[in-house]
């Protein structure tokens, strides 16, 4: 037997299931708000209730008892939140035994729910996905001020939902965007196996140019290819000291036109990362074409060296380096920096935070080594891999 319907629209429901919030691997810590919540209005048990179908899931609860606290959901006709759902406006009943629109809800025999303040929450597209809840298991007049504390609660959650959605949502267009370039990059590889194939032929200089470009084209199908497989694990980086090497001889092209050298030191031993073999490329990328970009003498130095269980990796260069207002916002995106490119080439002020970004979600960092107006030295410091 139901009580009362759910608002069940196609669009709603479909919504709510695409968002992902019905799992466990949002990532969100609801529980900590409905703790909060439950404590500032002074009530046994906080909810976060995302109304589905045919049940009500708890992406966050406090307070509840076995087996509720197990399961975290109930069938549909033990909620009190789809009627905040359904209304699209906060429910405020001060004794559910009275209250005619859920006097007979099992929910006030099964878990004493008798007094019940929610205010429905907002997901996308103008459709509310459930609702954040205050219980009592006693009559209880809500006052005012709980009222406006619960608004703010759900305020946050629903801010929360809304950064959530919008991950998701970058996380498709991601992966529809790395679908698609892989034909043209299909494509770009296939004319740069060509011409390395025949480099000898080709004049003076371009013969480099040539390699070097199928160097580019295999790097970069190599990382779309990776970041569009499921499985982290495939690509780790096997040689840290292959990678740098790879990363120098890719770029080695556009050095020479500025007269730098790039110089990997050579290593004792072959050192396995735990981190994928296409983060570290591209963090090398990043940091030696950075370099070459403000230089325009010397060489750029990468030093390579392990210490317990970590890899340390110097890049060093001889150009100009930073000034003292710098230094704070050096990994700050779209940070104006004082050096200024020394070829006309173009500079987002992204590279280096993206470096810092890559390198910390695997557990690595990046510090700026120099003082003010020395030339550059970052240090990387990223785990090395155990021996399986």
């Amino acid at each position: 037997m139901r009580f009362g319907s759910v608002d069940a629209s196609r669009e709603r429901l479909e919504s709510l299931k695409s968002s992902g919030l019905l799992g466990d691997a949002h990532g969100i810590d609801f529980d900590r708000v409905t703790e909060l919540a439950a404590r500032a209005v002074n009530v046994p048990v906080s909810l976060v209730s995302l109304v589905d179908e045919d049940r009500q899931v708890f992406a966050g609860a406090c307070g509840l008892s076995e087996p509720l606290k197990t399961s975290r959901q109930t069938p549909i006709h033990y909620s009190f939140c789809q009627h905040a759902v359904n209304l699209r406006q906060p429910l405020v009943i001060p004794d559910a035994r009275k209250n005619p629109l859920v006097a007979k809800n099992p929910a006030i025999e099964e878990f004493g729910v008798v007094a019940y303040l929610g205010f429905p929450v907002l997901g996308a597209g103008q459709h509310f996905y459930g609702a954040v809840c205050a219980v009592d298991t006693v009559p209880r007049q809500w006052r005012e001020e709980e009222i406006e504390v619960m608004r703010g609660f759900t305020s946050i959650v629903s801010a929360l939902i809304e950064q959530h959605l919008g991950r998701v949502y970058q996380k498709l267009l991601t992966d529809v965007i790395l679908h698609d370039l892989k034909m043209p990059l299909g494509r770009i590889q296939a004319a740069a196996d060509v011409f390395a194939a025949r480099a000898g032929e080709l004049p003076h200089g371009l013969d480099a140019l040539a390699r070097s470009l199928k160097g580019s084209a295999d790097q970069a199908n190599a990382m779309v290819g990776t970041l569009l497989s499921k499985n982290r694990q495939v690509g780790r980086c096997d040689d840290l000291h292959g990678t740098a090497q790879t990363a120098a001889k890719l770029l080695r092209p556009r050095a020479e036109e500025k007269g730098i050298q790039i110089r990997v030191d050579e290593t004792a031993a072959r050192i396995p990362l735990e981190l994928p073999d296409r983060v570290m490329a591209q963090v090398l990328d990043h940091l030696i074409a950075n370099s070459l970009r403000f230089s325009n003498i010397g060489e750029v130095r990468v030093r390579i060296k392990r210490i317990g269980e970590a890899a340390i990796i110097d890049v060093e260069d001889d150009g100009p380096g930073f000034q003292a207002e710098d230094y704070p916002r050096i990994f700050q995106r779209y940070a104006p920096l004082s050096a200024k490119p020394t070829g006309g080439e173009a500079s987002s002020g992204l590279g280096l935070s993206i470096v810092k970004t890559l390198l910390e979600s695997e557990g690595g960092t990046i510090v700026l080594l120099s003082r003010p107006g020395e030339s550059a030295v970052f240090r990387i410091t990223v785990p090395v891999r155990r021996q399986d």
